[in-house]
């Protein structure tokens, strides 16, 4: 098979030319110009339209958004407890309980947590879970606790987060890995339900143009992380999306060894390990140099969710073992650890060429620490419409001088970094890659707010953002075989309606994936 079109993507120029691309057994056996197109094959002439790799989305938690897809979680909106509260008896019951997914703790001021009481007053005889939008808190009613066994007594111990607690009692908060805990418990029931959900979900992220997704644990202590080898591998022969996937890093590494040897296929495969250096600024869980601009208390600079030394081990540990490493790090001071230990296993303890660990989010720069983001084996992986949640209360969060130097994406090319898309879906729910390269390319919502731009400085082109959403997505994943148009490479192409290096950055939000390509087939074709 042939695929002409005027408009080929080259990662390594990031522009376009005119050409062809040739593919059998599932691999790009050629690449060209339209003058040295071979006459003896089957040609699809693509025209104008616009060919790509294929878009990975390198940080997703798969089960969760799976589920959301499915509708046994739902998405809620709001701005205040009650708000989120009057909406939990229009939650569908699903295996007894009714899930929602959305509130900031942020949104209700800071050091204002939601109650159990809020709950109950609209739901006190279905079990109701509330998980926060940014996956690192849970709101319970009381029937919930009681649906958990939960008492004061019996919290977890050991692990990172905390079961809020007034006058004695459980409030119905739980932070960070306490938090996860109990939701993966929630969860376990819909592990049946899995294979249909998944090939459900491949299917919507096809129409989106992605053909690779980056699985990566929700927790770095729970005893359950939220990730699930067994059920990519359950479906892999249908499976229209690669799973690449990263456990939680554990002192114990013979299960990890395990999962390891078990998962390299070329759609399912363990690329390595994750945890987590802190939390988010929401709920003063992520950690900073200095301290917050409204302090919970003397001294609130956050803090690591582990030992800072564990963390420098785990990261060594993990190296040594050829498993690239993906960190957690909203905090300036989390960013600033964590690029100094991966500079010093990186001289102890090299990955082998073309594996690369990862820094997560770093929303919370410290400009100083910018000099360190261009490490040969770093890839540093971003989501752009992280931008936009919640911007409004970052002054009060973290102060209006670090509000400012936030998200730094421009600043991190500038000093010779890897830049990678994700989405960290479901934290953003039902975001499109192209709209990922919009957030990155506009800084500001859909609807042109705000219009100044958000940190306007730090504004990517449109050939940064498809690079960053392609290639260095795929790097970010520690992937040679996908992410680039060239020989070798497996045929997963995307075709998109217009030629994205030539439209306005309102273009597009308009621009439509009309074709979605892997291993040499179309998986979705509009």
């Amino acid at each position: 098979m042939i695929l002409r079109s005027n408009a080929i993507f080259d990662t390594q120029t990031k522009t376009t030319f005119a050409g062809y691309i040739q593919i059998q057994d599932e691999e790009i056996i050629a690449v060209g110009p339209l003058n040295e197109c071979p006459s003896d094959a089957e040609v699809i002439d693509c025209g104008d339209q616009m060919i790509i790799p294929s878009f990975i989305d390198c940080h997703v938690h798969f089960f969760l958004s799976a589920l959301m897809h499915a509708g046994k979680l739902t998405a809620l909106q709001g701005s205040s407890e009650a708000a989120f509260a009057q909406q939990v008896p229009d939650l569908p019951t699903i295996h007894g309980w009714k899930i929602g997914i959305g509130w900031f703790g942020s949104d209700f001021g800071q050091n204002v947590y939601p109650t159990k009481e809020s709950l109950d007053k609209y739901c006190a005889d279905v079990p109701v879970l509330l998980i926060a939008g940014d996956a690192h808190s849970i709101w319970l009613n009381t029937k919930g606790m009681q649906q958990l066994g939960m008492t004061v007594q019996n919290i977890p111990q050991g692990m990172s987060g905390e079961a809020l607690i007034s006058q004695g009692e459980l409030t119905g908060c739980f932070l960070e890995a306490v938090a996860i805990h109990y939701l993966a418990h929630v969860l376990t029931v819909f592990q049946k339900e899995t294979p249909e959900i998944y090939l459900a979900y491949m299917q919507q992220l096809n129409q989106m143009g992605v053909t690779t997704i980056g699985d990566v644990a929700l927790t770095g202590e729970s005893w359950d992380d939220l990730i699930y080898p067994e059920n990519y591998q359950a479906i892999e022969d249908e499976a229209t999306v690669r799973a690449v996937f990263y456990p939680a890093m554990r002192e114990e590494l013979s299960n990890l060894q395990k999962i390891a040897a078990t998962y390299q296929s070329a759609k399912v495969q363990m690329g390595g390990v994750k945890q987590f250096f802190d939390g988010v600024t929401s709920t003063h869980t992520a950690f900073l140099k200095d301290v917050y601009e409204t302090p919970y208390y003397q001294g609130d600079v956050g803090g690591p969710l582990i030992p800072v030394e564990q963390m420098r081990q785990f990261i060594l540990m993990a190296n040594q073992q050829g498993w690239p490493m993906r960190i957690h790090t909203i905090g300036d001071e989390a960013i600033h650890q964590a690029l100094l230990y991966f500079k010093e296993s990186q001289r102890e303890f090299p990955l082998e060429s073309g594996k690369f660990n990862t820094l997560e989010h770093l929303e919370v720069m410290d400009p100083i620490d910018l000099a360190e983001v261009g490490q040969e084996q770093l890839v540093i992986s971003v989501q752009p419409s992280h931008l936009l949640v919640g911007y409004e209360t970052l002054d009060e969060e973290v102060g209006t001088k670090r509000a400012a130097k936030m998200f730094p994406f421009q600043s991190f090319l500038n000093h010779g970094a890897t830049l990678a898309f994700g989405t960290d879906s479901p934290v953003v729910v039902g975001v499109t890659p192209l709209e990922s390269i919009y957030y990155a390319v506009a800084r500001r919502e859909k609807s042109g707010v705000p219009v100044e731009r958000l940190m306007p400085a730090e504004v990517l082109s449109i050939a940064e953002s498809l690079y960053a959403q392609t290639k260095g997505a795929a790097q970010a994943l520690s992937r040679q075989d996908i992410g680039e148009i060239r020989v070798g490479m497996k045929a997963d192409l995307c075709l998109l309606s217009r030629n994205l290096l030539t439209c306005s950055e309102e273009e597009i939000l308009t621009t439509n994936v009309n074709a979605t390509m892997m291993n040499g087939q179309f998986v979705y074709q509009r």
